[in-house]
């Protein structure tokens, strides 16, 4: 990669190692590496979304974006850096037009880079894929009859936990490899043109890539749905012998979306068990995760009680001291979590903002340290400013899931009988899971 892109990267990789709790990512090896490629994204999180992909794939790329964001003060240098290619929509007003764009575009597939596009055209709130634009397919088809050879399509599905809310899980599911010169050989007819012209031949191209981008990325008929199937899977997937207890986003998600690809009844059923099982777990005051691993009984819940207090007094110094660094910081990301938004505003506004903000609040702490101990001082907050957030996090994090066992076993340790009904909600969750799939 490029200095610039390293650079680039590794900014990426501390804001994401900040903003969620853990990102997983299914590639084949290497598939977003070299060559000419266009990704076709889901566009679920707004401006987490180019970071949660810089962050997955094996290069920085090129994205293309609504060019009303380059009239935001300071954006216009942050899109000429990642260098992004911009685009102009009809609903953002003015007579400009998208030949730059086009030739941008055609330049980068020229130089063997990686070109991104969400092709539904705005963030989404409902968890399903809208009908793309047929811009993607014009680009490609544009772009090999301009004489790029080799271009290959993929898709990337971005899967968020809770999109609106910090230290959430992601998953990212890129794949749906095409082979643009095979897939036009395949599908034009002998004498007709190979290039954006043939309109048969970007409405069939475009359905592909719509197909290939649903099986990637989430499609659910509503967040009900898409929720409890989640859950569903999650605990199907879980060792209920308390084993291991961490179960992976991305096997959680693909999970779901096989038990939704089944039949309506089916998945009815999935719906309803798991809602008698959930609400169950609500009224003990446990997750499937606690109950798994056996905290309900008090040897485990004492040794895990006690192996918390050991970790939590250990971090709470530096947390205590992260709480007064980042006390303003702090703040304002929770007044921007109670504006009354869509998520998808959310998704964007509050990562955005948490980023801002704890950067200008730590550049006044390094400033502080340089005026009073010189490149020292600056060098030795720098360096301790991160690592005082993570324990806070760490430390928070921690406490939840220990004030959730504390009452689901004060509230449970006299009523035996009741966790073996909970034990059958939960089998049946997951034998509803079995024959969904």
């Amino acid at each position: 990669m490029r200095r610039s892109d390293r650079i680039i990267k590794k900014l990426v990789w501390w804001a994401i190692a900040t903003l969620y709790h853990r990102v997983e990512v299914r590639q084949a090896p290497d598939l977003t590496a070299s060559g000419p490629q266009l990704a076709n994204s889901s566009h679920f999180g707004g401006f987490t979304d180019p970071l949660i992909l810089i962050y997955a794939m094996d290069r920085v790329p090129r994205f293309i974006a609504r060019d009303v964001i380059w009239k935001y003060p300071g954006a216009r240098g942050i899109m000429k850096w990642v260098g992004a290619i911009p685009v102009h929509k009809p609903e953002d007003g003015g007579k400009s037009s998208n030949d730059q764009m086009f030739s941008s575009t055609y330049k980068a597939l020229h130089e063997g880079e990686l070109v991104t596009i969400f092709p539904e055209g705005i963030t989404v709130d409902d968890p399903s894929i809208a009908e793309i634009k047929t811009g993607s397919a014009r680009i490609v088809l544009g772009a090999r009859a301009d004489g790029v050879s080799g271009i290959r399509l993929i898709s990337a599905g971005i899967h968020y936990q809770n999109k609106a809310a910090l230290r959430s899980d992601v998953f990212v599911d890129i794949s749906g490899d095409l082979d643009l010169d095979q897939f036009v050989r395949d599908n034009v007819e002998p004498g007709e043109p190979e290039d954006a012209s043939n309109r048969r031949l970007v409405r069939v191209l475009t359905d592909e890539m719509e197909a290939r981008l649903r099986h990637a990325a989430p499609d659910f008929e509503d967040w009900v749905t898409a929720h409890s199937l989640a859950s569903a899977a999650e605990i199907a997937l879980r060792d209920p012998n308390g084993g291991d207890a961490d179960v992976g986003h991305g096997d959680r998600e693909r999970l779901a979306r096989l038990i939704d690809d089944g039949s309506d009844e089916s998945r009815r059923e999935v719906i309803d068990v798991m809602e008698i099982y959930q609400d169950d777990l609500d009224a003990m005051g446990f997750s499937d995760r606690m109950l798994v691993s056996g905290l309900s009984t008090p040897s485990k819940f004492i040794g895990y009680v006690v192996r918390t207090l050991i970790i939590g007094l250990i971090l709470l110094p530096f947390a205590l001291a992260g709480a007064i660094v980042n006390a303003i910081p702090m703040a304002l990301v929770w007044l921007i979590g109670r504006l009354k938004v869509a998520d998808a505003v959310m998704a964007t506004i509050k990562p955005l903002g948490a980023l801002l903000v704890f950067l200008i609040m730590w550049s006044v702490w390094v400033w502080a340290g340089a005026r009073t101990a010189g490149v020292e001082g600056a060098s030795a907050v720098l360096l301790l400013l991160p690592l005082l957030l993570y324990a806070l996090i760490a430390i928070f994090e921690r406490g939840i899931l220990l004030a959730r066992a504390v009452r689901g076993f004060t509230r449970s340790r006299s009523l035996h009988d009741v966790y073996g009904q909970i034990r059958q909600h939960r089998e049946a969750v997951v034998d509803a899971v079995t024959r969904a799939v």
